[in-house]
């Protein structure tokens, strides 16, 4: 079985490290994985996707890229763009969304009205049971959302149990070399707000 993953924000968030971390923890517990990144105009704060694909038979042949309504998991680190990606999300996925909004300028001098957190995260129940807010959510946003994702969805998805908080972690120190501690701290946050999602939800 193929397992995916999709993960969406603006340039500067982080969103290809973290797609980076999941993509490498995948390959060390012997998974075969795909990574696709889609970075258009990152540099300018422009939209930014990733598409972690997995399986763990190695004879697996599956394309890099998840078609609508195929993700397993649906990871937004900004409203619009969580609410843009949501096509891509398969019903009874989990979608775990950052409450973080970054308004266009030509969307405020039109006075144009802004997707709320609210309103995404209705949205989002309207494809799938399983939304998981990050209200507030605590810097670095992509390593706290990380520590969420790794303490939410291998409870709700069996599949994807191996990226367990304690083996997430080791990835990610592995990898973060720069400001290890601080990320390490928020990866640890991260863990705990996404046990107190599942006690709520």
């Amino acid at each position: 079985m193929i397992q995916s993953i999709f993960l969406t924000g603006l340039g500067g968030q982080g969103v290809l490290t973290i797609a980076g971390i999941l993509a490498d923890h995948a390959a060390e517990a012997g998974l075969k994985v795909s990574l696709f990144n889609a970075k258009g105009m990152a540099q300018r704060g422009g939209r930014v996707t990733s598409e972690v694909r997995l399986s763990r038979d190695p004879a697996a042949e599956f394309g890099a890229r998840i078609s609508p309504g195929g993700a397993d998991v649906l990871l937004g680190m900004e409203i619009g763009e969580s609410i843009n990606s949501l096509p891509f999300l398969r019903p009874r996925g989990v979608a775990l969304l950052l409450e973080h909004a970054y308004v266009p300028a030509e969307t405020i001098l039109k006075k144009q009205p802004y997707p709320s957190f609210v309103e995404a995260c209705r949205l989002a129940a309207e494809r799938t049971g399983a939304v998981y807010p990050l209200e507030k959510p605590e810097s670095p946003y992509n390593v706290f959302a990380l520590g969420v994702f790794a303490a939410v969805v291998p409870v709700v998805q069996e599949d994807l149990a191996f990226y367990s908080p304690e083996g997430l972690e080791r990835t990610v120190a592995g990898r973060l070399k720069r400001g290890l501690e601080e990320n390490l701290e928020a990866f640890r946050r991260g863990c705990t707000y996404g046990r107190s999602l599942l006690e709520r939800f």
